[in-house]
């Protein structure tokens, strides 16, 4: 089976794995590595490998690496790692991405088709709205307590 890691910059994937606990209601195998603050490149990409390693299975179906942004080091840390293990990298992770990878992957899943939903989920996950003061049409009630 594919291997799924988040890595970024601080916390941000190890919320990105809270969050899929919470909503998917387990971390279906899904790993995390952070960059935190004072790690050299030299030491998150030797830390990354070993996540790599840890994570393979023996089918070797390779390793989907979610991202928060091209450029930085837990990405290129990975780009780097990519010449020695199978692996697809993906910039910009976000919730809907995730939860469509964790949940939607099986056996029969391959890099290339986690890759083509990443994408798919990405152009779908975008959404942007302007609210004017006042306004009250498209807002969803954000409390249970009816008495407010």
């Amino acid at each position: 089976m594919v291997n799924i890691i988040l890595i970024s910059h601080g916390d941000m994937c190890l919320g990105m794995l809270d969050g899929l606990k919470m909503i998917g209601g387990g971390d279906y195998g899904v790993k995390a590595l952070p960059l935190v603050p004072g790690t050299t490149p030299e030491t998150y990409r030797a830390n990354l490998a070993k996540l790599i390693e840890e994570s393979r299975d023996k089918s070797n179906d390779g390793t989907l690496i979610l991202s928060d942004i091209a450029g930085g080091t837990p990405y290129l840390s990975a780009a780097y790692l990519s010449k020695d293990y199978k692996l697809a990298l993906v910039s910009g992770m976000n919730m809907p991405m995730l939860l469509t990878l964790a949940l939607e992957r099986n056996d029969d899943s391959t890099l290339n088709s986690l890759l083509e939903k990443a994408e798919s989920t990405y152009k779908r996950a975008y959404k942007a709205t302007t609210f004017r003061k006042g306004e009250k049409k498209n807002r969803a009630k954000l409390s249970i307590n009816k008495n407010r």
